[in-house]
């Protein structure tokens, strides 16, 4: 068996866009929960989810994406796993990777996380130009697909953020400038052709968010600029 359908997602609204204070759960700045709207979005995407017969999640380590996910992992009792292939891009905008919670902290956050599994690629330590970004996730899923391929399991969803989830589309269509829609708790979803080759079906949907599509982002260069855009 081989993976035949892979869905994409990125995080829900986040609570430091409505509050300069956030609560941390993690006591990291960098890593902020989602707010009330992006609670309302992981729950839509549950219900949205919940009869897509996904076999297994794959997350970003970061708090966000991981409470994103939470609520059909809980519901659907759906492996999650961590991979930094879908994790945060910082550009330049920091002299380093400013680095998640360890995994022993976010298991005790979300129990169903398997804490045993081992991600693809490590975590960067350093700056990443969008460049960088396209290349560390394209090696990350290209490992992930070759072990999942092996393993069996044919529908697999893939959680992120705004840079991993386009560069994550952008790697399986073997496309480095494909415009890929990216607003909060949008999904896209990739279907295997005969050929192995990858095809895009749903790309930045939002029909399953009561307020649509929230923060759409791309790339503007190295530097990230997450307003409204």
């Amino acid at each position: 068996m081989v993976v035949k359908e892979v869905w994409i997602t990125r995080h829900g609204f986040r609570e430091d866009w409505v509050n300069d204070h956030p609560p941390l759960p993690t006591h990291l700045s960098n890593d902020p929960p989602l707010s009330d709207i992006g609670r309302k979005q992981a729950q839509e995407l549950k219900e949205y989810l919940k009869d897509k017969q996904i076999d297994r999640v794959y997350s970003s380590p970061f708090y966000r994406v991981l409470e994103t996910v939470y609520p059909l992992v809980e519901a659907c009792n759906i492996p999650l796993f961590i991979d930094n292939s879908m994790a945060e891009w910082y550009g330049l905008a920091h002299g380093r990777y400013l680095p998640p919670a360890p995994t022993s902290e976010l298991k005790q956050l979300f129990p169903k996380l398997d804490d045993a599994h081992r991600s693809s690629i490590p975590l960067p330590t350093g700056t990443e130009t969008e460049k960088d970004c396209h290349v560390r996730v394209k090696e990350g899923l290209n490992k992930l697909m070759a072990q999942l391929d092996h393993d069996g399991p044919e529908v697999v969803l893939l959680a992120g953020h705004a840079a991993s989830v386009i560069c994550a589309v952008r790697a399986l269509l073997n496309d480095g400038s494909y415009p890929v829609r990216s607003g909060t708790c949008s999904l896209a979803r990739l279907v295997r052709q005969d050929d192995q080759s990858w095809k895009i079906i749903e790309n930045g949907n939002c029909q399953h968010l009561s307020l649509g599509e929230q923060r759409s982002w791309t790339f503007s260069g190295d530097v990230p600029d997450y307003e409204e855009k």
